[in-house]
């Protein structure tokens, strides 16, 4: 009884083993693969009262240019703001300094078609409505050709 135990053991696991072969067999449904063609907003981020990029800051840009490269852009937008604090006038002038130092990158990664704006205006509300400069940015899109 005992022989007999192994062999149908051995049978059973035979069993299993192949019908978990099959499995892999089976066609599989796939996932949509994202297209990396799609418009591209990437957020590039400043120190406080800067508009010198980062090197985290070339880095995120360099690494969307990358990805954009087989990619028939029309255009890259580019908006720089700036938090509230300091004069309205100070941070539109930040804002337009952001924006330049974005398109700059961008024209030395070979993107001659940016269109750049400048916001100067204030930062974002918190839920308790409290003012907060969380604008130190610019945000970069990349718009394909239509």
């Amino acid at each position: 009884m005992g022989g007999s135990w192994k062999f149908g053991a051995v049978t059973l696991i035979g069993v299993a083993g192949l019908a978990l072969a099959g499995c892999t067999l089976t066609p599989k449904t796939k996932v949509a693969t994202p297209n990396p063609c799609e418009d591209l907003k990437v957020s590039i981020y400043f120190d406080q009262h800067s508009a010198k990029l980062t090197e985290d800051a070339k880095g995120v840009l360099r690494e969307a240019a990358q990805i954009r490269r087989s990619c028939a852009v029309g255009v890259v937008d580019v908006t720089g703001l700036a938090s509230a604090a300091g004069s309205s006038r100070e941070n539109q002038q930040l804002s337009e300094n952001r924006a330049k130092a974005v398109t700059a990158a961008l024209g030395g990664l070979g993107f001659g078609n940016v269109r750049f704006d400048a916001a100067g205006a204030a930062g974002a509300v918190t839920a308790t409505g409290q003012q907060e400069p969380l604008r130190r940015q610019a945000e970069v899109i990349f718009r394909d050709k239509p």
